[in-house]
């Protein structure tokens, strides 16, 4: 009797497992820390510009420079982060920022608890973009501050659909949570490609959660359709593997 040929999971499947694999790696925390730190912790970041390089190299300085305690805490509370408008250089004078990204369109606060940030929220609105974001053509080459380690991370965002405003939520979780789980580190070279969509099925190895340990994906409700997930970040590291 011949057995019967393996369903090719669907893009649900694909999705709901990768998503399960992230909830379960958040709630055990990270691998050695055991600091204790206070709960609920929220990032800031000031926008005055979208430079998506500039972000990217800026969210990975901000994650690497943070100590054992914030890092484990604000990872438990998957890295929650809250976008406000403003110029960097006016806001400084009251609210000195922990990390400014080159060019000093985008400042970084935090994370700490709500209280803490509530004169920097009260000063500013929450940042709207337009949709669709705009982002340069072509793959953007990134180097995380530091000197050059040798790996490669390579980094595919959704760009379809979604506005100035939820792109930076997506990336900023994207790069943040693979810098506190070692995925990327100083000096690491980032290329960055963005697609309009990004098909499951496409990305099918990277999402089984089997390759978590290189892997850290963006998956989160449609903006369309709020009953399906979609697929909005794939970053894939070689430092696991042992460089080039």
């Amino acid at each position: 009797m011949s057995t019967p040929p393996a369903l090719r999971p669907t893009d649900a499947d694909l999705l709901a497992a990768a998503a399960r694999a992230r909830i379960r790696a958040v709630r055990a925390g990270l691998a050695g820390c055991d600091h204790p730190a206070p709960r609920e912790l929220t990032a800031v970041v000031v926008v005055e510009d979208i430079d998506p390089a500039a972000f990217v190299a800026g969210a990975a300085s901000f994650a690497l420079a943070l100590e054992p305690g914030s890092r484990a805490a604000w990872y438990r509370a998957f890295t929650r982060t809250v976008f406000l408008a403003g110029r960097p250089g006016s806001v400084a004078g009251r609210h000195p920022h922990r990390r400014l990204a080159p060019g000093g369109g985008l400042a970084w606060y935090g994370p700490a608890t709500r209280r803490e940030l509530t004169a920097l929220s009260r000063l500013l609105r929450t940042f709207q973009g337009p949709l669709p974001v705009d982002v340069p053509p072509g793959p953007l080459a990134v180097r995380v501050p530091g000197r050059p380690s040798g790996h490669r991370v390579e980094m595919t965002v959704a760009t379809g659909g979604v506005r100035s405003d939820a792109y930076l939520v997506h990336v900023h979780h994207l790069v943040t949570e693979a810098v506190l789980r070692g995925l990327v580190g100083p000096g690491d070279a980032v290329r960055v490609e963005h697609r309009d969509v990004l098909a499951p099925q496409d990305f099918r190895a990277a999402l089984d959660p089997g390759r978590a340990a290189t892997v850290q994906t963006r998956i989160s409700r449609d903006g369309t359709d709020p009953d399906r997930l979609r697929l909005y970040g794939v970053l894939i590291s070689n430092r696991d593997r042992g460089g080039h």
